[in-house]
């Protein structure tokens, strides 16, 4: 049995589906979504898009920099920065300035348009959006939003982005912690969202989390790879309609993404007779099965309760009773 029930998520990774102007990447501690990242980049490379690479954290892998559609807005602090202590804000927050990277990220993309060989399509990948979150989930947010109604208006261009679920949901930013978490923000903003899993997290997840509702049984897979996963894909449609698939995903030897339907195995089934225990019936001083004529003598009996359920009810009013004629719905309009 299939567990996915569909690969939408080939279609969008390959630039099939152009309705996926906002793909975000979740990660764990336990699974890093960089090369899955990577390998998604490279096909739109392979598509003649131009990329926008918004670098926070760490550069992408060389092939993909070397590149001459490939266009770099370098957010990471210099050693001059963090040696004068200008890097950081007072709190250990990274010190970036979000109008600037805006303006950068714009000018990149309209330079970067102009050798693309897609009518101008475009890619711009935010290696991880953590230190965004960390000055302000607000701004970020409404920075992803522009970016998304960008690409919206420009064919089969996308925004790209990767950030840690671990960390990200810790944060309440200056409006306290009342304020919903980012994963649910992002899920409400992004047109995909990309759940990206170790090998051997299947067995515990639960069957809610198929589209059709249906229990599916648990499986179990492999060792954890980075090159190699789970994911669970949750696509907003244009029609509003949202569409769940679990899915595998490993990069090949072309660094490029292969999907496939995982295999359920069922676990847990009733055990035969050949496995079951001891029977607990086979020590009692008293038999507990019945022949045929003692189950055939006990359908016969004919209950008390059965017997006074055929007969009628008859009541006789007394003196005190106080009989009412009238209609006790009668003030209603029926």
């Amino acid at each position: 049995m299939a567990m996915a029930t569909g690969l939408s998520i080939k279609r969008i990774a390959a630039h099939q589906q152009h309705s996926v102007p906002l793909l975000v990447l979740s990660e764990t501690a336990q699974q890093t979504a960089l090369p899955l990242m990577e390998a998604m980049v490279r096909e739109g490379l392979g598509h003649g898009l131009g990329v926008v690479v918004v670098c926070l954290e760490q550069l992408l892998s060389r092939d993909i920099m070397c590149q001459p559609a490939v266009a770099l807005v370098d957010c990471r602090p210099t050693m001059a920065q963090i040696g004068d202590g200008s890097a950081f804000l007072p709190n250990g927050t990274r010190q970036i300035d979000l109008a600037r990277l805006d303006r950068d990220v714009c000018s990149q993309i309209e330079r970067i348009s102009a050798v693309s060989k897609v009518s101008g399509g475009f890619v711009v990948v935010i290696d991880d959006l953590e230190p965004l979150l960390s000055i302000s989930r607000v701004d970020t947010l409404a920075l992803l939003r522009k970016f998304r109604s960008v690409a919206k208006h420009c064919q089969s261009s996308r925004i790209l982005a990767r950030y840690s679920r671990d960390i990200a949901d810790q944060r309440t930013d200056k409006g306290g912690p009342h304020l919903p978490l980012v994963s649910n923000v992002l899920r409400s903003i992004a047109d995909a969202v990309v759940d990206v899993y170790p090998m051997d997290v299947l067995g515990t997840w639960m069957p809610g989390w198929y589209s059709n509702g249906e229990a599916q049984p648990f499986v179990t897979l492999g060792d954890n790879d980075e090159r190699r996963g789970l994911l669970r894909l949750e696509h907003r449609r244009q029609s509003g309609k949202v569409g769940y698939e679990v899915a595998a995903f490993e990069i090949n030897e072309q660094q490029r993404p292969v999907f496939s339907a995982v295999k359920a195995v069922a676990t847990g089934e009733p055990p035969s007779a050949a496995t079951a225990g001891p029977d607990p019936r086979q020590h009692l001083p008293f038999n507990l099965d019945l022949t045929d004529k003692q189950r055939q003598d006990r359908a016969d009996v004919e209950l008390p309760y059965l017997e006074a359920q055929a007969g009628e009810i008859h009541y006789q009013m007394a003196e005190e009773d106080d009989w009412d004629e009238d209609d006790p719905d009668d003030d209603l309009e029926i």
